[in-house]
């Protein structure tokens, strides 16, 4: 794991894969997008394929409609599963949007999205014809070592100004 100390905001980052050869993989996410196993790192939300990520033009849960989600059933040959990953714990899809995802008899799952990137990843080092639609989660818990050096850095940063 790594924790990155912005001035005014912590940004946490969870390390999730360090496999190259099986097509992308979600290396890490963080509040303000996602890092792969390329290098590139994708600024909001996305979605991924097996060989391909694009940006995806939605900022919240809310933003997910059946219109957002129309690309994805338009692909030839249809996806085995497309993972949703909708931010954090305890944000849902509207009723409408999950009666139209039923509607197209593709399967699918409804995750919070760091629950999204692991689950991506596990369907497709298995070869499977997968994507996911995710918005990085504004919730990114720290653990009690990112927290111990969040604020070591901190009070050094503090000391340098001060001398």
């Amino acid at each position: 794991m790594a924790n990155v100390y912005d001035a005014e905001k912590k940004v946490t980052v969870n390390v999730l894969n360090k496999e190259f050869d099986l097509g992308l993989m979600i290396d890490s996410y963080g509040n303000t997008g996602f890092r792969l196993n390329n290098g590139v790192f994708v600024m909001g939300p996305m979605a991924i394929f097996s060989k391909s990520v694009l940006c995806w033009n939605v900022r919240t849960v809310i933003d997910i409609t059946p219109e957002s989600l129309s690309a994805f059933y338009l692909l030839e040959p249809k996806l085995d599963i497309l993972v949703i990953g909708v931010g954090n714990r305890g944000d849902k899809l509207s009723p409408q949007t999950v009666e139209y995802l039923r509607s197209k008899k593709l399967g699918f799952e409804i995750l919070p999205s760091s629950q999204a990137c692991s689950t991506f990843n596990f369907l497709n080092s298995e070869q499977r014809y997968v994507a996911a639609a995710i918005i990085p989660p504004t919730n990114v818990a720290l653990n009690l070592d990112e927290e111990f050096d969040a604020g070591y850095r901190r009070q050094r940063n503090l000391r340098l100004y001060e001398e």
